[in-house]
C-alpha cells in the first residue's frame, strides 16, 4: 500500500506520480495507494489510544496538515508519513497528467470493527460487510473513512 505515504513532501509525491505517468504506455491505468489523513484518528478512537498525550499530539497534527511524525518509541504509533484527504489524492494524480480520476476506499469503515474477524466468518455478516463497503468505496462524502485510498486514473 505504499510508497506515497513514505514521501512527506508534496513536490516529491507528484515528481513521483510523474515519473509512473511519464513510463506508463498510452491508455495505461495507474493505480496510487495512499494512507487517508483520518485514519490514525480513527484507530486511535478503536483502540483508545488518545489516553496517551504524545499519540493526541500525533493524531491532531495527522489532521491539521497530513503530516505523520512519530517521535516516540512506540511502534504502534506507525512512522513517518504523509496521510491524504481523498481529494488531495486526486488533484496530485491530476497534476501528474492522468485523466479520469477516481478515488476509492479500500477498507471502507469494516477495519475499525472491533469483531471483525467473528463477523467475516458468519456468511450473512460478511455479505453485509462487503455491501456496505461496495456502496461506499466511491461515495465521495465517506471514502476518507477507509484507512487506505487507491487513486485510479488513465494516461490519455
Amino acid at each position: 500500500m505504499g510508497p506515497l505515504y513514505h514521501l512527506p513532501s508534496e513536490a516529491d509525491r507528484v515528481a513521483s506520480l510523474r515519473e509512473g505517468f511519464r513510463v506508463l504506455a498510452r491508455g495505461g491505468i495507474a493505480v496510487a495507494a495512499a494512507i487517508s489523513r483520518y485514519a490514525s484518528a480513527l484507530d486511535g478512537l478503536a483502540r483508545k489510544l488518545s489516553l496517551d498525550s504524545r499519540f493526541v499530539k500525533i493524531r491532531d497534527r495527522d489532521l491539521a496538515d497530513g503530516q505523520h511524525r512519530n517521535d516516540t518509541d512506540n511502534v504502534d504509533y506507525f512512522t513517518t508519513a504523509y496521510f491524504h484527504r481523498p481529494d488531495d489524492l486526486r488533484s496530485e494524480l491530476e497534476v501528474a497528467g492522468l485523466r479520469n480520476v477516481s478515488v476509492l476506499g479500500v477498507e471502507g469503515p469494516g477495519w475499525i470493527l472491533q469483531d471483525f474477524d467473528t463477523r467475516w466468518e458468519d456468511a450473512e455478516l460478511r455479505k453485509d460487510l462487503l455491501d456496505v463497503a461496495r456502496a461506499l468505496e466511491s461515495e465521495s462524502s465517506v471514502v476518507g473513512v477507509s484507512a487506505h485510498l487507491l487513486g485510479i486514473g488513465w494516461k490519455q
